[in-house]
C-alpha cells in the first residue's frame, strides 16, 4: 500500500476508505473550538495532538472489528504516516531530514495513542490526558496560551468528556459505517 500504489496507479479499497476516514478525521481535528486561550495551542504540537486523539479513538473502534477492522486501521495508519511525509517535504526537507523527523513523531503518535486507548478502555482519558500523555504537566498550566504546552490544565476535562462521548459515537457504528466515515463527532467543547 502506499507510495507504490500511488506511483503505479493502482488503488485499494482499504487505502480509499482510509484516505475518507482520514480527511473526516482531519476537518473535525482543525476546528477552531479547539485551539486557543484555555485550549489546546494553536501551533505544530498542538494541531498534532488534538489529530492524534481523534485517529486514536478511530483507529480503536476499527481494530475491534476483526481482521477487516485492523486492516482498515492499518490503512489510516499509513494515510497518517504519508501525509505527515508530505508536509515535512512540503516545509523543504530532504529525503534524510524527513525520515529523521517522521520516526519520532510516529513513536510519539504511537505513545499518545495506547496512552489513550488504555484510559478510553478504563472508562475515561482524563487521566492519561492529565497525567503526562503528552509529555507536558498539564495540571500546572497558565491560562496564557504562549507558555509552550500544548493543551492546557483547565481543557483537560471538557476535551476528555468530549472524547468519551466521540467513543460512544463511534463505537455503536459498523465496520462499513465507519470505512464510509458515516459516523458524526460530537460538537467541540464550548468556550
Amino acid at each position: 500500500m502506499g507510495f507504490l500504489n500511488r506511483l503505479f496507479g493502482r488503488t485499494d479499497a482499504a487505502r480509499t476508505d482510509a484516505l475518507r476516514i482520514y480527511n473526516t478525521v482531519m476537518s473535525q481535528a482543525r476546528l477552531p473550538e479547539f485551539y486557543g486561550a484555555n485550549r489546546a495551542a494553536d501551533n505544530y504540537d498542538g494541531r498534532i495532538d488534538i489529530l492524534s486523539l481523534h485517529l486514536s479513538i478511530v483507529i480503536r473502534a476499527l481494530n475491534r472489528h476483526g481482521e477487516h477492522g485492523k486492516r482498515l486501521a492499518q490503512a489510516v495508519y499509513e494515510v497518517m504516516r504519508d501525509d505527515w511525509d508530505v508536509a515535512l517535504r512540503e516545509e523543504g526537507m530532504s529525503d534524510t531530514g524527513t525520515m529523521k523527523r517522521i520516526k519520532p513523531m510516529i513513536r510519539l503518535f504511537y505513545t499518545r495513542m495506547k496512552a489513550y486507548t488504555d484510559g478510553i478502555d478504563a472508562g475515561s482519558i482524563e487521566q492519561a490526558l492529565h497525567v503526562g500523555v503528552l509529555a507536558r504537566d498539564l495540571d500546572d498550566v497558565e491560562t496564557d496560551e504562549n507558555s509552550g504546552n500544548d493543551i492546557h490544565g483547565p481543557f483537560v476535562a471538557p476535551l476528555s468528556a468530549y472524547a468519551m462521548a466521540c467513543v460512544r459515537a463511534i463505537d455503536g457504528k459498523t465496520l462499513g459505517q465507519i470505512a464510509l466515515a458515516e459516523f458524526d463527532f460530537p460538537h467541540p467543547p464550548q468556550r
